[in-house]
């Protein structure tokens, strides 16, 4: 009888032994699968991160280069009343824009097609008057694109206004001066912005390269070719 109790006892100890390792190897799994989760999601979310910086610099480059586009497809363009014009002070080696550095362009063309560099003062007013430039808003109708500190700047000046021709002549030398900021360094870096002439006086071709500030391995560069529509 004795030896019946034993062996009962002995069972017993087997499976309280057995349901521990079933336990341990449960608790194991769980762990693997909770960190393998946690795993999965923190990569879901440094992916899903790193998508969104990735197409607001796409968004960004692309806007950027949009409004390059707009202006630098009618450079050197002058309207049909070229009576008394007064592009002649102001272009340098009889061309209209200055390209002497890669990373800085400089352009004049007649925006509101009046056949004058700005706006004549009345209809019929002459855009030269004894030498001496004759109209205003002369900043509405110079373009200046540049990389500066990162950022790209803008020409915005208007202090050519009364210009004589060796005054007016220094527009495409202005690359060297303070523009207004045109992007920000807090929103991205420009890494990069290149004009050159894939076609020359035809086809330009801009690259831009922009890089994340919250991530400096996010980056997305662009080439584009804008056509000269003059």
């Amino acid at each position: 009888m004795s030896c019946q109790n034993i062996n009962a006892v002995i069972v017993k100890n087997r499976l309280s032994a057995f349901s521990l390792i079933e336990l341990l190897l449960s608790l194991s799994l769980s762990i693997s699968l909770l960190l393998l989760t946690a795993k999965s999601y923190t990569q879901f979310t440094q992916n899903n991160v790193k998508q969104k910086e990735l197409l607001f610099l796409q968004k960004e480059a692309h806007q950027i280069i949009h409004y390059f586009q707009q202006h630098i497809q009618h450079l050197g363009f002058q309207g049909s009343n070229r009576e008394n014009s007064n592009f002649y002070l102001f272009e340098k080696e009889n061309k209209r824009y200055a390209l002497d550095n890669k990373s800085c362009l400089i352009f004049f063309y007649d925006l509101n097609s009046d056949g004058c560099l700005g706006k004549r003062k009345t209809k019929n007013s002459l855009c030269v008057n004894n030498e001496i430039n004759n109209t205003h808003d002369l900043a509405k109708e110079i373009f200046g694109f540049k990389i500066e500190s990162q950022e790209i700047h803008i020409y915005d000046k208007n202090n050519l206004t009364t210009c004589k021709k060796h005054e007016c002549e220094g527009l495409l030398n202005a690359c060297q001066e303070k523009w207004k900021k045109f992007t920000s360094i807090e929103d991205f870096k420009v890494d990069k912005l290149s004009f050159s002439w894939k076609d020359p006086e035809k086809v330009m071709q801009v690259t831009l390269k922009l890089i994340s500030v919250k991530q400096n391995n996010i980056e997305y560069s662009t080439t584009n070719y804008i056509y000269i529509l003059n």
